[in-house]
C-alpha cells in the first residue's frame, strides 16, 4: 500500500473555493492524490473490483449523459452507488449534471460531501485541480533565487556571494516580481517545473552588507508572489577563471534537467562593472524571442554568409 504523507481535507477545499454545499458529509475526508477523477470506468462497470477512490470526483455533462442513457432510475442509482461505495472524499458537480436528487440521496447513505460549482470542467482543471496538485506534490528544496520577469519564471543559480540576491533586489526595484531567495522549493507538476518560497523564508531576501530584508514590506505585496513556473535557469558565474568558456553566438538553446524537467539554461559571467540585472532582463527577452521563432544569432550568421558569398563573387 502506498503511503501518502500529504493530504487535503474537504473542509480546506471548501474554504479555498466558492463551492455551494449540496450535502455536508464528512468534511475531514482526505484527498490524497492530485487531479480530478471522472470515474468513467467505475460508473460503467458492473463488477466491484476497484479500490477506494482517494481523489476528488468531478461529474459534469458527460457523466450526466451516460447516466441518462442507462434508462431507468434504478440503473442510475446503482451506477452512482458503485462509485460512492468506493468512498471518494468529495464529489464536485457542475451545473450541467442533472441527476442531483438521486446523487444526494445516495450521498447521505455513504456520508459523502457533494459540492456544486458554476465553473465549467475546463476551468475546474485549471483552478481546483491545479491547486490540489500544488498542495499534494512532493517538493525538493534547492539553492537559488526565484523571480518573475515579464511573466517568465527565472531561477538564478550560482555560488554564494556571486550576486544572485543583489540582482534580484535590483530587478524588483525595476518592477519585476520576487518569489524566493536562498531556499527554493521545486516540484514537477504535469510536465513543467514549479517553484515557490520555502515557508520559513517567504518574502525575505538576504543581501550581503544589509542583512535580511522583507521585500513585501519594503516594496509592497504587489512586488511578491507565492510561486511561479520555472521557465529558465540562469547560472551566474564569477569570471575569475580565464580558461572558462562562455557562449559567443548563442544560436542554440542549452538545457538543464531538474526533477526530470528540461529547462532552458543560460550561463552569465559576473565581472566587476558588469550589471548582471541588465543581462538577466536581456536573457529573458532573448528566450522569449527564440520561443517565438526569432533567433538573433541565426540572423547574424545568415547575414555573414550572405556578405561572404557576395565578396567571393566580386573576387572572381
Amino acid at each position: 500500500m502506498v503511503k501518502h504523507s500529504k493530504y487535503i481535507q474537504v473542509n480546506q477545499l471548501i474554504k479555498k473555493f466558492n463551492f455551494e454545499i449540496l450535502y455536508k458529509g464528512n468534511l475531514r475526508n482526505r484527498i490524497l492524490i492530485p487531479s480530478l477523477n471522472r470515474t468513467g470506468i467505475e460508473l460503467a462497470s458492473k463488477t466491484h473490483i476497484f479500490r477506494n477512490i482517494i481523489s476528488a470526483v468531478l461529474w459534469s455533462s458527460n457523466e450526466s449523459k451516460f447516466l441518462s442513457q442507462l434508462g431507468t432510475k434504478l440503473k442510475i442509482q446503482k451506477a452512482i452507488s458503485n462509485v460512492l461505495k468506493l468512498t471518494p472524499p468529495v464529489v464536485i458537480v457542475t451545473e450541467s449534471f442533472t441527476h442531483r436528487q438521486i446523487l444526494l440521496k445516495i450521498a447521505k447513505k455513504f456520508n459523502i460531501t457533494i459540492l456544486s460549482t458554476s465553473l465549467r470542467s475546463a476551468e475546474l482543471y485549471i483552478t481546483v485541480a491545479g491547486w490540489i496538485n500544488e498542495n499534494l506534490v512532493e517538493y525538493k528544496t534547492i539553492h537559488g533565487t526565484l523571480v518573475s520577469i515579464y511573466g517568465v519564471g527565472v531561477l538564478l543559480q550560482g555560488k554564494s556571494g556571486v550576486g544572485k540576491s543583489e540582482s534580484a533586489l535590483e530587478l524588483v526595484k525595476r518592477g519585476h516580481i520576487f518569489v524566493a531567495d536562498d531556499a527554493v522549493d521545486v516540484a514537477k507538476i504535469t510536465d513543467r517545473l514549479y517553484g515557490k518560497a520555502n515557508s520559513l523564508a517567504q518574502n525575505f531576501i538576504e543581501v550581503r552588507g544589509l542583512g535580511v530584508l522583507n521585500i513585501a514590506r519594503m516594496f509592497g505585496v504587489e512586488k511578491t508572489k507565492d510561486s511561479t513556473n520555472i521557465d529558465v535557469i540562469i547560472d551566474i558565474i564569477a569570471d575569475d577563471n580565464s580558461k572558462m568558456q562562455f557562449e559567443r553566438l548563442g544560436k542554440n538553446l542549452q538545457y538543464k534537467m531538474i526533477e526530470k524537467v528540461k529547462v532552458p539554461y543560460y550561463r552569465l559571467p559576473s565581472t566587476v562593472g558588469r550589471k548582471i540585472s541588465d543581462l538577466i532582463e536581456t536573457t529573458v527577452i532573448d528566450l522569449k524571442l527564440k520561443l517565438l521563432g526569432y533567433n538573433s544569432a541565426q540572423e547574424y550568421i545568415n547575414r555573414y554568409r550572405k556578405v561572404n558569398r557576395s565578396n567571393n563573387k566580386n573576387i572572381v
